[in-house]
């Protein structure tokens, strides 16, 4: 098999074989080196059109992907001519290609291809909600184990429709703690098994590259590449891999450049990319973070270790791209999601709501312009629509313990 692609270190700049491989130096992410030049597969629908720009060889029979349209009705209301929304979610009128609401399902399917493909055991997970759903979801349907491991306070969020299959799939609760925790538990896990991946978020390349293909379907359904793109950020997956997919596709001869300006928003209470970013530094500290616990709108971007000062990461490519960096206050984001919800005809998940908040600011601020060509990503909706017209049910529990149990007890029940 000729290999279509390699990997690249950042830091290095050596290539790197590929086998599920997540680090190469301390910290610097890896980038996917193409070999072969983009054909778009205009007979599909969704990310896998891009397939030639997926770390994959098996192409997918799944339509799971991003809806670009034109919001006239939203850009009207907040004064502005060019307003695209890339949406991921439920939305049967729209054709939405995201079964369990957001464009995690976008991460999800590469990176178990990938996983298969490297002939890995299982795959382990931790998550606020999305990421775990969209894994649940794939690796119930490719058969593949996974186990995943998430907060009592996020536990409700993992659910199914009714009837899917879900055998393969592991869950661990923690029944203290919150999601940072459950990363913690989640790597002490990964170390005594055998053959098994973790999931790898921003270091995992079939993760960037499948979400960064959300960047493809707005400049191929806008005819150029966006000069903004809005979208709230917990750790940094997202930013990373539509700011890496519009520079391969500049690169490529497909659209001028430059990429679009990354305008990345966080919540007010909790917000360290934009403390650091503000601070003029490519690298977190301690005040970034706030002292204590806090109470934020979207706890799905409430990340206590976003990948900032990583090379490649959330630093660089608002450097490259002469972004910015936004904070939302709660009744802000409440009224941008209403506002959406009303415009549009749709329910949309909080992060959507924050970045829609901040692209208001931006606008007001004069960051941007009202006639500018700007892409709103709405990362996750229709999830409420979906549960009313879809007979859901959440995922059992495989086991519920505390964050300090010891691991060798579960690693027997695998066996």
């Amino acid at each position: 098999m000729n290999e279509k692609y390699t990997l690249q270190c950042l830091t290095t700049k050596d290539l790197v074989d590929d086998n599920y491989t997540l680090h190469y130096t301390d910290g610097a992410l890896l980038r996917t080196i193409y070999h072969n030049d983009l054909t778009v597969n205009h007979g599909r629908n969704g990310m896998m059109k891009f397939h030639d720009w997926m770390p994959n060889y098996e192409i997918s029979d799944l339509d799971v992907g991003t809806q670009t349209y034109q919001a006239e009705a939203l850009g009207k209301a907040i004064g502005m001519s060019n307003l695209w929304v890339t949406f991921h979610g439920y939305w049967p009128e729209k054709n939405g290609l995201c079964p369990t609401g957001s464009f995690k399902d976008m991460e999800a399917v590469p990176t178990l291809i990938r996983l298969k493909e490297k002939n890995c055991e299982g795959l382990i997970c931790a998550s606020a909600g999305n990421t775990a759903r969209a894994f649940a979801h794939f690796c119930g349907l490719y058969n593949v184990l996974i186990i995943i491991v998430v907060s009592h306070l996020h536990a409700k969020r993992l659910y199914v429709p009714d009837g899917h299959p879900t055998d393969s799939v592991k869950l661990i609760v923690l029944e203290d703690g919150d999601y940072y925790d459950a990363k913690v538990f989640s790597k002490k896990l990964a170390k005594h098994l055998d053959n098994w991946q973790m999931e790898g978020s921003v270091h995992n390349v079939a993760r960037r590259d499948g979400i960064g293909s959300l960047i493809l379907d707005a400049a191929f359904t806008i005819g150029a590449m966006p000069q903004h793109y809005f979208q709230g950020i917990g750790g940094g997956p997202g930013p990373i891999g539509v700011h890496e997919m519009a520079v391969r596709a500049i690169d490529g001869g497909f659209f001028d450049g430059p990429p679009p300006r990354q305008h990345v928003s966080q919540n007010l209470e909790h917000s360290p990319i934009h403390n650091a970013w503000q601070a003029k530094r490519d690298h977190l500290i301690k005040a970034d973070f706030p002292d204590e616990e806090v109470t934020v709108y979207s706890d799905y971007l409430l990340n206590k270790s976003p990948a900032y000062g990583v090379k490649g990461g959330v630093h660089d490519i608002l450097e490259q791209s002469n972004g910015q960096t936004y904070v939302v206050a709660k009744e802000a984001a409440m009224a941008a999601k209403e506002l959406f919800e009303q415009t549009e005809g749709i329910d949309i998940m909080t992060p959507g709501g924050v970045a829609f908040a901040s692209l208001i600011q931006a606008l007001e601020t004069g960051e941007i312009n009202s006639d500018d060509c700007t892409v709103l990503n709405i990362s996750g909706g229709g999830v409420e629509r979906m549960k009313s017209e879809v007979k859901c049910s959440t995922i059992t529990p495989w086991m519920t313990i505390s964050k300090s149990a010891e691991v060798s007890g579960i690693i027997d029940l695998l066996d």
